[in-house]
């Protein structure tokens, strides 16, 4: 494309370097032609495999593609995880130089959280940390009708102008490159693990909430394990959830050999400028087979009970936990149906006027919503801990993008996979009540690890 960023930006940073900073991000926003970030995705492949991410937002009006890891963070246990990325935002802003203001832009964070930082990372895990994120060498942002490139880049007092001729030489070649398709890979292993364990965990939560006057739910996760025979191909994942999974954010987070990835319904909080908003999903059942069903079983979902009551839990503590930093709050008023190609939930939104609440703050109070965690959460948690015997990971928990002028969005890492070399881990989970059935609920999992087992190729399992 021969694209060269100004020199004038580069001295403006040079001048900044003189005035005794060590360092500075040199972050050049350009605009390039539309419908670009999942091509250079594809075409980073050759360049920065294990280096890269795709974000997609719900309503498909936002793209980001990452490439390359130009600053990286990895919290270590112990330490306070959105303070640490807030910190490190924080401080690459006092060191940015850039000519844009423009959301989702620039020096641009992406990753995700572990859902309890309490938890010792079981060794799938242990490279992501209690939180993991990097901020890309170069970044393609699509939204609404427009398409733009941010290149960052860090400079030291001896780095000259070759320095930057160099990288966008290096962009040159990945926008020039042809796209290799990836081979395709079957699925040749498919094993759901312990599930009796987790049928023994159900029933003893079941009663434990019997018998408790104050704890009302506590979500219980398992896993599946899928084998190949090849390596998984992100660029191929992205296409598969970008045709199955419509409603949903689709995510891909690489990190070396490991992959994370999934397509979620689920928005955790998105923020601009003057608004927060967040979602209550939560409460589920099958897609039907034909368009009556369809409407009979939604129809059912909407007017039953126990799901009703697991969607109030949710809608009660966003909406409260958003009015600790929200004025005008407002809650849309009742629950409809948000419906995805195997699942369908109840779904309501909470937004207010921003003001001046930090977004991870505002993250940190919001996670694990009562949808992932339990009700109250504090004791929902330790219940987890007692009666889960897996490490979650990044299942679960908030993953999404953060700009330098603290915008951002977040969804919830549902429907999501962790993929390393030749195999997959799956991850789904339900709410546990005093009224539930243990054999139900297990049910109510294998259905929510229908998108994934889509997007993998596996075998879904159709109600007959």
């Amino acid at each position: 494309m021969g694209l060269t960023l100004p020199i004038e930006l580069f001295q403006q940073a040079k001048r900044r370097l003189n005035s005794q900073q060590e360092n500075v991000l040199l972050s050049w926003v350009c605009e390039l032609p539309g419908g670009m970030a999942k091509r250079v995705f594809d075409q980073g492949n050759g360049f920065f495999k294990g280096e890269r991410f795709f974000w997609q937002n719900k309503e498909r009006t936002l793209r980001l593609a990452g490439l390359g890891a130009m600053d990286q963070l990895r919290v270590e246990q112990g330490q306070d995880r959105f303070l640490a990325l807030h910190t490190r935002k924080e401080q690459v802003l006092e060191w940015t130089v850039t000519n844009s203001e423009e959301t989702a832009c620039g020096a641009v964070y992406f990753g995700g959280f572990s859902f309890d930082d309490q938890q010792d990372a079981s060794p799938e895990w242990e490279k992501f940390g209690e939180g993991f994120f990097y901020l890309p060498l170069f970044l393609v942002t699509e939204k609404e009708d427009r398409c733009y490139l941010s290149v960052n880049l860090w400079l030291s007092e001896d780095d000259d102008y070759a320095k930057v001729e160099a990288v966008m030489a290096q962009w040159d070649r990945v926008a020039a490159s042809s796209v290799v398709q990836d081979p395709e890979v079957a699925c040749i292993l498919e094993e759901r693990l312990a599930e009796d364990a987790w049928l023994r965990a159900a029933t003893d939560v079941v009663a434990l909430l019997q018998e408790s006057p104050n704890m009302q739910k506590v979500v219980l996760a398992r896993r599946m394990r899928l084998g190949f025979d090849g390596f998984l191909s992100s660029s191929r994942i992205i296409a598969h959830m970008e045709e199955q999974q419509a409603n949903s954010y689709c995510f891909v987070l690489e990190n070396g050999t490991s992959t994370f990835f999934g397509a979620t319904p689920e928005r955790l909080l998105m923020a601009d400028a003057f608004h927060l908003e967040s979602a209550c999903v939560a409460g589920s059942i099958a897609r039907g087979e034909t368009a009556s069903e369809d409407a009979m079983l939604g129809d059912a979902l909407l007017s039953d009970a126990k799901n009703l009551a697991e969607h109030h839990f949710v809608v009660e503590m966003i909406q409260g936990t958003m009015a600790r930093f929200c004025e005008d709050v407002q809650v849309s008023a009742s629950p409809v149906l948000l419906k995805n190609r195997d699942i369908q939930h109840l779904y309501m939104t909470v937004s207010g006027r921003r003001g001046e609440a930090k977004l991870l703050d505002v993250l940190r109070a919001l996670h694990p919503t009562p949808a992932l965690g339990g009700w109250p959460q504090a004791e929902a948690m330790t219940v987890i801990r007692l009666k889960e015997e897996m490490d979650r990971g990044f299942y679960g928990a908030p993953i999404g993008w953060i700009d330098p002028l603290d915008r951002g969005e977040f969804a919830v890492a549902i429907r999501s996979a962790l993929a390393i070399d030749t195999n997959a881990l799956l991850y789904a989970g339900c709410g546990i009540v005093a009224d539930s059935v243990p054999a139900e609920e297990l049910a109510e999992t294998a259905i929510k690890f229908q998108p994934m087992l889509r997007v993998l190729g596996g075998k879904v399992h159709e109600r007959s």
